[in-house]
This record gives C-alpha cells, structure tokens and sequence, in this order.
C-alpha cells in the first residue's frame, strides 16, 4: 500500500514539475527597455531588405500596399529622425533579397521578382554598393537558384549566404569572397536527406554578432524554431537553445553588441491551421545560450519587416500587420 502511494505521490510530483516548466516563460522583468515610435517611411513597405552604415540606415525593394514591387533606395537618418528618398537603384525591383555589410561596402542581392511560372522569377545576382561614393557595381552570380528569403551573415574578408527559396527547401550555405568574386559551397557534412537539424527551410533569419553566426526560425510545412550557430571554418552547424515562444516564419533579425533580437514574425501550425502575427521581442544572450521575452511591438503583430541595429538602439519596422496592411511605421528599442 505504501509503495503504491510512493509511486502515485512521485507520478504527482512529476507532473506539477512538469506543469510547471511548461508554463513558465521567459520574460525578463529586470530588464528596462523603452520603444519609441520614429518617423515612417514616406512608402510603406513589406519584405524590404535593409543595411546601416554609421549612423544612417538603409532600405530598399520590398512591395507597396497595391503589391507593385520596388527598388528605390532610402536613407533613414536616426539623428535626424528623417527619411530621404535617394532614387532608383540599378538593380530590378523585387522583394526578399538580402544585403550585408563588411568594411563599409555593401553586398547585396538575390530575392523573387513576382514570375512564378517562370524559374526567372528567382534572382541570382549579386551587387557591391559604395554609399560614400554611391556607385554599384555588379558581381558574380550567386552559384544557386535558392534564392529567395536567403539569409546573409559577415566574415572576414568573406560572406555566407544560403537557406533561400526556389519551389524547394534547402540549407545550404556558400562562402562569397570579397577579395576574388568568387563562391564556393561550405561543405557541411550533413544527410541532405535526413529530417534534423538544421532544418531544410526557408523563411527563417540570420545575423552575425561579435563574429560568430547565428541563424534559425524558418518555415517548411509549418513555422520552426530551431537555432544554431555556423562554423565555416570547420564547416559544420553548432545547435543552439530554440528561439522560444511560438514558432515563426517572416521574423526580423538583427544584433547589438552582446545580443541577438529576433523580433515577430507568423506562427503557422500547418495545413487547415490559422496563422497568428507575432508581436513579441526575444533578445538572445550570445555568450550563455539564452533567450528572453524582452518587450512586445506595440500596436500588434508584425510580419515581413526590417530590423536594424545603430549603437545599442534596435530598430523594428515596415512590414505587414494582423490586417494584411503594408505599414510604414518605424519603432526603436532601447535601454531607459
């Protein structure tokens, strides 16, 4: 008898345990962030790509409120507070491209120009730009067809590009050098075939911070929430804790000096599921492996938009909103 009600007390006690790690969440109550509203966009915006050189950021293609796709170039001055519309780009309007920066210069490209009976749809080139001198200049092709909602992070002397789009899923990731135009895929050992991490996906998110690499989230089927760490030298992913929360697809990403924010995005359970539009911001803790709930957007969810990082300020905007409505507002997070 009493060994019985050991055994019923321990199944008990596991379970309130149990309840108790499922409920708890991970938000971050020490933690005194504000999020003011900043000036918007003159054109409203969704699945722009963006980049910051200094002080000032820069956005560009993306699609309006009508679907017409874009590829105007604007500045956004955050001493200021202003926009400024720099014209037209060289380069065809289209949306979900993806652009980085190393040693002031900027690299950019790929992304889906609105063919979709067409494999032309799925852009594969690739473009420096010098903001000081503002002049393109083209590059060599990137090597795949994945392109579309690739995502992009910065070594030295080199970039690393992959995890796009082109009617499949794929996780590859190549190595551009800067110095010889060239890429090459980093061989990472994996079974290509193999349902594990990391995920074969699209839609996911990627930063670089401190020099160490960092990508996850995603969608394949329905939204993912794996997290993991790139080693191009050793040519292999390291796994990293899962962005927690609901899963995501569509997120915004980027990096202060210590943290990682992934920031909204769509929870999208599968077939025959309604979607949800995220509002939360999870800041990532590079150096101890963990996530918190720092904050939620106001004004409600956000999908498709641009994050961005000048100092310690966080940067959060455009995109679409629970309505399906392109938006134009801008939001900057930062410590009181």
């Amino acid at each position: 008898m009493m060994r019985n009600l050991h055994f019923y007390m321990s199944k008990i006690l596991l379970w309130i345990i149990a309840l108790t790690v499922v409920s708890c969440d991970n938000s971050c109550p020490d933690m005194q962030l504000q999020i003011k509203q900043c000036a918007s966009i003159p054109t409203p915006l969704a699945s722009a790509t963006c980049f910051v050189i200094a002080d000032k950021a820069y956005v560009l293609f993306g699609r309006n409120q009508e679907g017409k796709y874009q590829n105007n170039l604007w500045q956004y001055d955050s001493t200021l507070d202003t926009w400024t519309d720099l014209g037209e780009t060289p380069m065809a309007p289209r949306v979900n491209a993806t652009a980085c920066v190393c040693d002031e210069m900027v690299y950019i490209g790929l992304g889906f120009n609105g063919r979709y009976n067409n494999s032309t749809g799925y852009l594969t080139d690739w473009w420096s730009y010098n903001p000081t001198t503002n002049t393109w200049k083209q590059l060599s092709d990137y090597p795949a067809n994945t392109t579309a909602r690739a995502i992009s992070m910065v070594g030295e002397g080199e970039l690393y590009v992959g995890y796009g789009f082109c009617w499949t899923y794929e996780r590859d990731m190549y190595r551009y050098h800067i110095e010889t135009d060239t890429w090459d895929l980093i061989d990472v050992q994996l079974d290509r075939k193999a349902f594990t991490f990391p995920m074969r996906s699209f839609g996911g998110v990627g930063c670089t911070c401190q020099g160490r690499h960092f990508a996850g989230t995603g969608f394949r089927a329905y939204s993912l929430n794996w997290w993991g760490e790139l080693d191009p030298t050793n040519a292999q992913w390291i796994k990293r804790k899962n962005v927690p929360g609901y899963k995501r697809t569509t997120a915004a990403c980027t990096a202060t000096k210590n943290y990682v924010y992934v920031v909204g995005g769509m929870h999208f359970g599968g077939v025959n599921t309604d979607g949800k539009v995220l509002a939360d911001i999870q800041q990532y803790d590079i150096h101890t492996d963990s996530w918190c709930h720092v904050g939620n957007l106001p004004n409600g969810g956000r999908m498709n938009h641009i994050a961005f990082c000048i100092g310690n300020n966080v940067y959060v905007g455009l995109g679409e909103n629970e309505d399906i409505e392109v938006c134009g507002n801008l939001y900057c997070i930062y410590e009181k």
